[in-house]
């Protein structure tokens, strides 16, 4: 089982035991998730013959990436019977950047190419919500993912601002999801520069903690679902 897979698993038992507040708990679940992801890694490597300071620093290094798998795979639980009730569908950058894509597929990626003068690029996209409308998909929203932004917070506004360009794209919404940890973009009292230019770009922004500043775009997560709602 890959480590995300894992998280998926032990998520779906902390939402059994936590019911919607689980979302709102998502920090204390991924402690516990990093801590048990660090020692069976750790002993994994110091068995393949590294030292321990090694394989703690190996370690720390493959949860980077563990995590942000992870939380997309929260998210998807979260989303996943909201889809099926609505007859929405889900796909993501990575799967649309492959070769040969079925004809549906090719369409999603051709309706949301962002175009450089000669050069047409797809955005960034943890979780792309479409639907089939008359035999052709729609696009209602990209889902970006992150566990902390520092200086990549200008990343998903920058895709918000290059989809409004065009008529083809310009429905398009653009939420973040995050339990920010670092509490770059949480609070409105002297906020940063991450909350400043999120909150005013993006469509919504849903925290997956408890303690935040609220405003009409920064919701707790569980409002997620009624935002989406508001896009059939």
């Amino acid at each position: 089982m890959k480590p995300y897979e894992k998280i998926a698993n032990d998520f779906r038992a902390f939402l059994l035991e936590k019911g919607n507040e689980a979302y709102s708990h998502l920090k204390d679940f991924f402690v516990i998730q990093k801590e048990q992801f660090y020692a069976a890694r750790i002993d994994e490597l110091k068995e393949q013959g590294l030292n321990e300071q090694d394989a703690i620093n190996k370690a720390r290094q493959g949860w980077v990436s563990v995590i942000g798998r992870g939380l997309e795979s929260v998210v998807e639980i979260l989303i996943t019977d909201f889809c099926k009730q609505h007859s929405l569908k889900v796909t993501n950058d990575k799967i649309l950047r492959a070769k040969n894509l079925n004809a549906e597929l090719d369409s999603v990626k051709r309706m949301l190419l962002v175009h450089f003068g000669d050069y047409s690029v797809l955005p960034d996209g943890d979780i792309i919500l479409y639907k089939i409308e008359n035999n052709l998909p729609k696009i209602l929203a990209i889902l970006s993912i992150k566990n902390s932004f520092r200086e990549r917070y200008a990343e998903t506004p920058y895709w918000k601002l290059k989809l409004l360009e065009t008529e083809i794209t310009k429905h398009i919404k653009v939420f973040m999801i995050t339990p920010d940890n670092d509490d770059e973009i949480s609070f409105s009292q002297n906020p940063k520069k991450s909350r400043i230019v999120m909150e005013y770009e993006l469509d919504g922004i849903y925290l997956a903690k408890n303690t935040f500043d609220k405003s009409n775009k920064v919701k707790g997560i569980e409002s997620l679902l009624i935002d989406l709602r508001e896009l059939l």
